[in-house]
């Protein structure tokens, strides 16, 4: 029970997954271990005590070279102590000769190098393995003979069988312990990362994972913290680009009203100039009444095409203007003459000679701007000062040079415009006279074009009422 609950608490801290998933591992890589040492210990145990044996009979051999018993006598007895062994020495007749630290009975035979000798027959078990050597002693023929006992390499398997229970309760409760501490240390900066991740899912990048570590892990840290910071700055680059699209799309939604209106607005006003000239044109076919003469109604159908062809130009001026593929080329010309020269030309007007002009313009002022744009624009608003001032009023220009850019205004001795009236005035068609009479009122579209040409050309405008009359100024800073 007290396992159960043990084990309950670990899941409820750390993820079950990764910590069975290591436990897993630790007990397939220590059951491997231990059966490698089962499989291959005892040969290789083997092998190297015969490799030890090898090499401590030829010591052995090397030693019978200096054809000296004593000596070889010696060598046995190191080879002896060295490897736990009793090598024993034979002669031609298969007689033991010298067997380490035992004692012979004396008898006689063919060398007199030799002061023992015992008949031996030395028949080979299944627990141990011959060797022998082949060496001479003063030309005389020897043979030296061990076995190598393969019991012990049985014996290690028993043991290690044996033990095999104890060593895998070990394994586990060892196992365990690792698996715990392991997953409950890899688990815990994961599950932050989780919720850090969780948070940068939901657009929060207020927290930053700590980096406590070279490791993966902290680099994983690192890296989530430098995707966080690369996630807010693109997010806010996001918003800042939305906003602008947003701004964008409302403008375009506003051009596109406006040119809706603007649409509209051409087609009352072409219906009904077009509808007069029609009808005066079908009643002098039929010669109605007044029409039978023709050559005053020709007259004024005349002067209503002209009426309606400067309307079409305008609309076309316009329709070219807001075209995408219409090119704002800038060029560098001179507005203080060009100012004077359409002052110039309005004075010229048999019904503008008697206007009092105040000329303040300052000659050589060259501005940077798209000319024709710019130009159109100032004569409109030049003509209409002129239009809508009466004789001996009083019209002043002025263009002066700052630092930063120039200031262009004309002035008029016009009545002052209703204050609710001021930015209406630069919408296509709309007009103070009501009357819809275009010898007096014009046809609305004239302040419309100016207003366009303006903010093609980045120039900001004002139209304004003064003390005693009224003002448009342009500038650019």
């Amino acid at each position: 029970m007290l396992a159960i609950k043990w084990i309950t608490k670990i899941r409820a801290k750390i993820s079950a997954k990764i910590f069975f998933i290591t436990l897993a591992l630790l007990l397939v890589f220590t059951a491997l271990i231990y059966a490698m040492l089962l499989l291959f210990l005892p040969n290789f145990y083997y092998d190297y005590k015969k490799q030890k044996l090898d090499d401590g009979a030829n010591q052995v051999v090397e030693a019978s070279k200096s054809n000296s018993l004593e000596d070889v006598q010696a060598a046995m007895d190191k080879f002896a102590d060295n490897n736990n062994i009793s090598p024993f020495l034979l002669n031609s007749a298969n007689q033991i000769v010298y067997i380490p630290y035992v004692m012979l009975q004396s008898n006689s035979y063919s060398t007199t190098a030799v002061t023992g000798s015992l008949a031996v027959s030395t028949p080979e078990t299944d627990d141990s393995t011959s060797v022998q050597k082949s060496l001479k002693i003063n030309g005389v023929p020897f043979t030296m003979q061990y076995f190598i006992n393969i019991q012990p390499l049985t014996d290690i398997s028993a043991v290690l069988l044996l033990f095999a229970p104890y060593f895998l309760l070990f394994v586990v409760i060892l196992s365990f312990i690792s698996a715990y501490f392991f997953s409950r240390r890899t688990v815990k900066p994961l599950l932050r990362m989780n919720m850090v991740a969780n948070k940068m899912a939901q657009l929060d990048f207020s927290e930053e994972l700590p980096v406590k570590s070279t490791d993966e892990i902290g680099q994983l840290s690192h890296h989530l913290n430098e995707m966080a910071r690369e996630l807010e700055g693109t997010l806010i680059d996001l918003q800042k680009v939305n906003t602008q699209l947003e701004a964008e799309i409302a403008k375009e939604r506003a051009q596109e009203e406006t040119r809706k209106q603007f649409i509209t607005a051409v087609s009352h006003e072409l219906k009904s100039p077009i509808a007069s000239v029609m009808g005066q044109l079908e009643a002098m076919i039929h010669r109605v009444g007044p029409y039978k003469d023709r050559d005053t109604y020709l007259k004024r159908s005349y002067e209503t095409m002209e009426q309606m062809s400067a309307l079409v130009q305008d609309m076309l001026e316009i329709s070219r203007i807001d075209s995408h593929d219409f090119e704002r080329s800038k060029t560098t010309f001179d507005l203080s003459a060009f100012l004077s020269e359409s002052v110039a030309q309005e004075q010229w007007h048999p019904d503008a000679s008697k206007r009092r002009i105040i000329n303040e313009i300052t000659p050589n002022i060259m501005i940077y701007n798209n000319q024709p744009l710019v130009e159109k624009a100032i004569s409109n608003v030049i003509h209409n000062a002129f239009q809508y001032s009466q004789n001996e009023d009083t019209i002043t220009v002025s263009l002066d040079e700052s630092a930063t850019g120039w200031h262009f205004s004309i002035y008029n001795d016009a009545p002052a415009i209703p204050t609710e009236e001021l930015d209406k005035l630069f919408d296509a068609f709309y007009r103070l006279e009501k009357s819809g009479n275009k010898e007096t009122g014009g046809s609305g579209i004239g302040l419309f074009i100016t207003a366009t040409f303006l903010e093609k050309s980045s120039l900001s405008y004002k139209l304004e009422n003064t003390k005693q009359g009224v003002a448009f100024h342009i500038w650019q800073n």
